[in-house]
């Protein structure tokens, strides 16, 4: 039975957080443009801290509301769903991994192009071997937390009101949205992303596939990022005269 408490978190998910992103990544970036050093590390710090905010209060409402984790998605994998679903991960997966390695041959010519690709995101990316490790942390985080928010808590929400299909388009344009500080194009990626992890959590019938699909996802781009920014020894330095 839908409570008052869930309207109010499908409100936040789907109004306060984007706004709140947007808003917030903007004051980041303008910081930055004043001269103020990027601190990616604080922001993955802060990002981890509201992530998992929101997990409590969503944990904590489901166990006082005396809900079972099955209605979250949180039951034992199995089945050909389960199979195909994991297959595809692994192919995913393994194209990533490639796409990491051939990153590693990028002249620094090609890293720049990269780079200005980017835009402004590339101040939220991680550029090097600390920031990835919080990087990576936030990258587990985000599998848990958004996979249980959007996947499990806004699709229940929404089988209340909708067919499956209705719920996973809507469960992933609120996904995009609350990326939206990566703006349009990152929101319409982000929306294709989660129109994937939906298909895949109606396809296996478990959020666990879902959830490391996701760290997957997010820990091996931070992989590519990393390398991107990684400037390549200078070779005409060890030329000789």
């Amino acid at each position: 039975m839908i409570h008052i408490v869930d309207h109010l978190f499908i409100f936040m998910l789907f109004v306060v957080q984007p706004i709140h992103g947007a808003l917030e990544f903007k004051r980041y970036i303008k910081r930055i443009e004043a001269g103020e050093p990027a601190d990616r590390i604080k922001l993955y710090r802060q990002t981890l801290a509201l992530e998992w905010v929101a997990f409590a209060v969503l944990a904590g409402a489901w166990y006082l509301l005396g809900r079972p984790l099955a209605d979250l998605g949180y039951v034992a994998p199995g089945g050909v769903g389960f199979w195909v679903g994991a297959a595809f991960v692994a192919g995913v997966t393994t194209f990533l991994l490639l796409s990491w390695r051939q990153s590693k041959q990028f002249t620094n010519e090609d890293k720049e192009k990269h780079i200005v690709s980017f835009g402004k995101l590339q101040h939220f990316l991680p550029q090097g071997d600390r920031e990835y490790r919080y990087f990576a942390a936030l990258s587990t985080t985000a599998g848990i937390v958004e996979e249980t928010v959007y996947r499990g808590f806004v699709l229940w929400y929404l089988f209340t009101y909708m067919p499956a299909w209705a719920a996973v388009i809507v469960s992933a344009i609120a996904f995009g949205l609350g990326h939206s500080y990566q703006g349009a194009g990152g929101v319409a990626r982000v929306t294709a992303i989660g129109l994937v992890f939906g298909a895949l959590y109606i396809f296996t019938g478990s959020i666990w596939v879902p959830i490391v699909g996701h760290i997957l996802l997010d820990a091996l781009q931070g992989l590519s990022f990393v390398e991107i920014f990684r400037k390549n020894p200078d070779s005409s330095a060890t030329q000789p005269a």
